[in-house]
């Protein structure tokens, strides 16, 4: 079994939480409105053509809006297996304002309980963005799974997060009861605001930053999860929404080969406009005499990257 996580907002959905337009658009629209991100449609459909895969979505959204989400994932032609999402009224009216916007204590509990329920063998590849704490999450998340992180070294973390006691005390419960296995492959997370990609080095090699799903594609179609016809839907739809031309697809191509995320071979797989195909192999092929950049070590002191993620 491989398990596809993905987030919503950002993620997949083009959502605009930076105005109160913005929010009361995105929270009132019908789902014909809502947008995909370019080529998040395409590559999700092609994860879900496995018939091992199983689609696990997390978004803080609130569960309002559960009909309108499944409606738009559905519309969408994605199956999935799960979506939750946030109960932010019931927060409200406890007057726990500071729950409605903490991410931490939704998603790592709610991700640790579901890891509970799965076999040990079950590979997860995770997909967030930079606008909130996607990548921390799920590198810890990965971290408690592979059962490097416990005890004291957890306590430190959940702490650094500043998780209320009781998100944090539901934390603690799964995570002792997950058995201990290797099961993140891969964190990809869209550069949404731009976090430069440096930054998230440091949180080790599984994390992969992306400017667009296009780069993803091309790392999931050398790992075996994605086939070149899945990765040609891909980038047809960057073509077509994304504003990009077959140069800008070929930078992005050469960028992540030259990060050291996927091998230049994988430029021999790509299907489709042969415009494109020839500016995305010619790119790569330049880098032929420059060593791809070193894989980043792996996650040190996790309490102290939160910590210094939140200031």
């Amino acid at each position: 079994m491989i398990v596809y996580r993905w987030d919503l907002d950002k993620t997949y959905l083009e959502t605009d939480f930076d105005s109160l337009r913005g929010l009361v658009r995105s929270a009132t629209e019908p789902a014909t409105a809502k947008r995909a991100v370019p080529g998040a449609t395409a590559l999700l459909r092609g994860l879900c053509r496995r018939p091992d895969a199983r689609v696990f979505v997390l978004s803080g959204s609130p569960v309002q809006l559960r009909e309108v989400l499944e409606r738009k994932l559905h519309l969408d032609g994605i199956r999935f297996d799960a979506l939750v999402l946030k109960d932010s009224l019931r927060m409200l009216r406890k007057g726990d304002v500071r729950g409605v916007r903490d991410q931490w204590g939704h998603k790592l509990p709610t991700l640790l309980a579901d890891r509970r329920g799965l076999d040990p063998a079950a590979r997860e590849v995770l997909f967030g963005d930079d606008a909130e704490v996607d990548a921390l999450v799920y590198t810890v998340y990965a971290e408690i799974v592979a059962g490097r992180l416990a005890g004291r070294e957890l306590d430190a973390v959940l702490r650094a997060a500043r998780l209320s006691s009781e998100a944090a005390e539901a934390a603690r419960r799964a995570a002792a009861a997950v058995p201990a296995a290797e099961a993140v492959e891969r964190i990809f997370i869209r550069q949404e605001r731009r976090v430069p990609p440096a930054r998230f080095r440091a949180l080790g090699p599984r994390v992969v930053p992306v400017s667009s799903w296009w780069q993803a594609a091309l790392v999931l179609l050398e790992a075996g999860h994605l086939e070149p016809a899945d990765v040609a839907e891909v980038l047809e739809a960057v073509l077509s929404r994304g504003g990009l031309d077959a140069w800008n697809l070929a930078a992005l191509a050469q960028d992540v080969v030259r990060r050291g995320h996927v091998s230049a071979a994988v430029a021999d797989r790509v299907e489709g406009p042969a415009r494109v195909v020839e500016a995305v192999r010619r790119a790569v092929a330049r880098l032929s005499a420059t060593r791809p950049r070193p894989a980043p070590p792996a996650p040190g002191d996790l309490a102290a990257l939160v910590r210094d993620w939140r200031a």
